[in-house]
């Protein structure tokens, strides 16, 4: 029992847990302003967002690779879909189109990674690029400020609520305990952690590693796509900038959250945990009027300091195995 609870305390997901009732209670005595409807709203529409793409983010994490192009597709999804609702065409179908870019770009990364073996970060990096560039093609003219969407349809995906709740919100609690379910219950889930630990031997024991790396990466594309979507329903509009510079803001979340640049572990609750901590962060920054240049400087920093943690533990677990 007790090595139970040493290990559960030195987890980064207790050590985030932990944080963000530690930054919850500053903000909630620091401010007069934090416990109010407002800032609950506002916390939801924050976080279900990332903590969505962040689910999609940290199965590829335990797995032993990373995604930087998932804002790309997540604000060019939801770019397409709002120009073809606003084109008048059907709603549906529009957000099927919206999902397919996403599958389309997961299956890009995921064969060039897995069949052609090139590394993950040259490959979503250049898809980001990619991405983000067809965004400003679609949205270049009178479209670079916005498309608006007045469908009701759509619009209620991301505006209506159940309880006071975001349809948003709920989905993200849905997906995140289906995601957790997968990873810790089915035979599926358990193969990331056995790729993300030796791929070399767990396709020696006959898991398909190549498929299941394209399997992988096309859900974290559909997810990143899906969240595009939600987010345009929610404002009612595209936007040219929607999911830029989030990638980095999504791997620092599910590294805090307890995943590994190596791979082989991490929970998805643990993802969201990392969401929220970063989210609490942003709202330390705004009550103290910190500028955005010294929050991007800071979060570098926090980058910097759990890849570095993170480096550092995966080189004492090899030495403790007799690995190095």
């Amino acid at each position: 029992m007790v090595k139970v609870l040493r290990n559960l305390f030195r987890s980064k997901e207790f050590i985030a847990i932990f944080l963000i009732i530690v930054i919850f209670l500053i903000l909630s005595f620091g401010s007069t302003t934090f416990l109010n409807v407002t800032t609950f709203e506002s916390f939801q529409t924050s976080i279900a967002p990332n903590a969505i793409i962040a689910t999609g983010m940290m199965l590829l994490l335990i797995s032993g690779v990373f995604d930087l192009s998932v804002g790309s597709v997540m604000g060019l999804a939801g770019a397409i879909t709002a120009i073809l609702i606003a084109s008048r065409f059907p709603v549906l179908p529009s957000i099927l189109v919206g999902l397919g870019i996403g599958l389309v770009f997961g299956f890009f990364n995921g064969f060039l990674v897995a069949y052609v073996g090139v590394n993950p970060l040259i490959t979503t990096l250049g898809t980001m690029y990619i991405g983000r560039g067809l965004v400003k093609a679609f949205m270049s003219g009178d479209r670079r400020y916005g498309v608006p969407v007045k469908a009701p349809e759509f619009l209620i995906l991301g505006q209506g609520k159940i309880l006071g709740v975001y349809h948003i919100f709920w989905i993200m609690l849905i997906i995140v305990a289906l995601a957790q379910f997968l990873t810790l219950r089915t035979d599926a889930g358990r193969k990331l952690y056995y790729i993300g630990s030796n791929h070399e031997a767990a396709r020696l024991v006959g898991i398909k590693v190549k498929r299941i790396r394209v399997l992988t990466f096309m859900l974290c594309s559909l997810l990143a796509a899906f969240t595009g979507i939600l987010v345009t329903s929610y404002f009612g509009t595209s936007s040219i900038i929607l999911g830029t510079n989030l990638e980095l803001q999504i791997i620092i979340s599910c590294l805090i959250g307890g995943a590994s640049i190596a791979g082989g572990k991490g929970l998805v609750v643990g993802s969201l945990a990392g969401v929220v901590f970063m989210t609490m962060v942003v709202s330390v920054f705004n009550i103290l009027e910190i500028g955005i240049y010294w929050q991007n400087i800071i979060v570098g920093i926090i980058l910097v300091f759990i890849v570095a943690l993170d480096a550092y533990l995966v080189g004492r677990r090899k030495k403790a195995l007799g690995e190095v």
